[in-house]
């Protein structure tokens, strides 16, 4: 129930503000959506289990080339991507964005797992994709709208919304798990940054109804398009670097899943400081983490059975 609850919420917000978008505007999304973005990263910080790191000599090559394809390239194929399909500039917002933040905090670990990879190495790239992160997306984002005449952006106030609203309340998440005992209710915590990104997403959407008109089905499969190619060059790009490093399975793993994934809490915090109509943005960024989470699932699924078949040869 807990895999299906984003994907299916997030629909259903869209619905929501797509026919009702009096209800999110009138509870004010410029107040709301920061505090809810903190949410997340805070439940984020704390679910963050520190003791299962550990790591080798070896890890240090895959965690920079997690950096140089996650952060680094990547920016720069969501803009070839863009500029080549002649995206409209709120869907290529969103694209761009979504191809300059860090990985999936969770669904990445999940995937390398089910593969039959390493899970403390895939948080370890978690973490440190979405630390550095933070202080990458400001100045790499600024080259890029720059470069796409979008928006003004200034890299430091940016650089100091992230800092707020991200980063700070994903350590204090992780440093109050050392500090308080654990709360009898799991379950609130397993549901509740979910919750927060699909009301996110509503209150955007809400008062972005004037951009979403904008909407229709080759622009819909377009978006997708493009979606797919910036994941499947991410995913081509890990599976290349085995060239340049090959590590153990459960390591490349790792890499594979974590590197090629982006993070759609962290995209949405960024729209969020951006402080422009985001409903094509966002809806850009929904597409391409369902596409994400579909492909991987199959991949992840097919290497399992591939490993299992191939152990029991």
């Amino acid at each position: 129930m807990h895999s299906y609850f984003l994907p299916i919420g997030l629909i259903f917000a869209f619905l929501f503000a797509w026919l009702f978008p009096e209800i999110g505007q009138w509870l004010g999304p410029e107040v709301l959506i920061p505090w809810m973005v903190v949410i997340i990263f805070l439940v984020n910080g704390y679910q963050t289990r520190l003791h299962q790191i550990t790591g080798d000599v070896s890890l240090i090559k895959t965690i920079i080339l997690a950096i140089l394809i996650n952060l680094l390239i990547s920016p720069f194929l969501g803009l070839a991507v863009v500029s080549l399909l002649h995206i409209p500039s709120g869907v290529a917002l969103g694209l761009v964005v979504m191809s300059t933040v860090p990985a999936t905090l969770s669904s990445g670990i999940v995937m390398t797992q089910i593969a039959g990879g390493s899970g403390p190495k895939a948080l370890i790239l978690t973490i440190l994709l979405n630390i550095i992160g933070v202080f990458s997306i400001p100045f790499i984002l600024e080259l890029l709208l720059e470069h796409m005449s979008l928006i003004s952006l200034s890299p430091w106030l940016l650089l100091q919304q992230l800092l707020l609203i991200v980063l700070l309340p994903f350590v204090i998440g992780m440093l109050s798990r050392s500090i308080f005992q654990q709360p009898g209710n799991q379950w609130l915590l397993a549901y509740l940054p979910s919750t927060c990104v699909i009301g996110t997403v509503w209150l955007s959407m809400s008062a972005s109804t004037e951009t979403l008109g904008q909407l229709n089905l080759p622009l819909l499969l377009w978006i997708i398009l493009a979606s797919m190619s910036i994941h499947g060059g991410l995913m081509l790009l890990c599976w290349l670097s085995r060239l340049l490093h090959p590590s153990e399975r459960g390591e490349w793993l790792a890499l594979l899943f974590t590197a090629s994934q982006k993070t759609l809490p962290v995209a949405v915090g960024v729209l969020t400081a951006l402080e422009q109509p985001a409903g094509l943005a966002l809806l850009a960024c929904i597409l391409f983490h369902f596409q994400q989470l579909f492909i991987d699932s199959i991949l992840a699924s097919w290497l399992k059975k591939s490993s299992l078949k191939h152990f029991r040869s």
